[in-house]
């Protein structure tokens, strides 16, 4: 029986090695004739010189004034730094930041009204009965809200100053966190407390 040739061939195994890095070395030299500087053109850039005169300036003025007032109406109002804040039901009025939303409740000793702050609150109670139970009460003259006496409660988080007057129990509470920045703001916002 005769041996069929094209199945008892040699491995060629080298031809391919040999090409396999021929193509690996053309790549790679592509690559870094691609990536190479030399290949940058320059294109020179033609500078048009454009002549000023009072002409020009004046319409240039005018285009931005008008520019100006159609932003004008479409810009959105900033927040006043200090907000005044009076309630006539409740007999006080006060200054406040800002930056701070305020919200009014109703609750079962009377309202409440929430200087909204996400660092912190200031919240003020008002009504015929106390809105947080303590056993006693001493007024002193040591924090005085608007010239009254007051009692006030102290922890790391927040601080407590009650006034009662005219039948009228207030409580304002400044939850500060311990940040030194709160604390300032609530004694401004205590200092400027008044009775109305």
């Amino acid at each position: 029986m005769a041996q069929r040739t094209n199945l008892t061939t040699k491995s060629r195994t080298g031809k391919y090695i040999l090409g396999f890095i021929f193509l690996s070395l053309l790549s790679v030299g592509g690559i870094y004739w691609l990536s190479s500087n030399k290949n940058k053109v320059e294109v020179p850039i033609e500078r048009e010189e454009i002549a000023v005169t009072p002409a020009t300036v004046v319409e240039e003025e005018a285009e931005a004034e008008k520019v100006e007032k159609e932003v004008a109406p479409l810009a959105t109002p900033t927040a006043k730094l200090i907000e005044e804040f009076r309630s006539e039901s409740d007999a006080f009025a006060v200054s406040y930041k800002g930056s701070r939303k305020l919200y009014q409740d109703t609750e079962s000793s009377g309202r409440r009204y929430t200087f909204y702050d996400y660092a912190g609150n200031i919240v003020v109670h008002v009504g015929k009965s106390w809105s947080w139970l303590y056993p006693e009460r001493t007024y002193t003259d040591k924090l005085l809200v608007d010239g009254e006496n007051s009692f006030v409660y102290e922890i790391s988080n927040q601080k407590i100053v009650d006034v009662e007057i005219n039948g009228l129990k207030y409580t304002i509470q400044c939850i500060h966190n311990s940040k030194e920045d709160l604390k300032t703001e609530c004694e401004e916002f205590i200092e400027n407390f008044k009775f109305i």
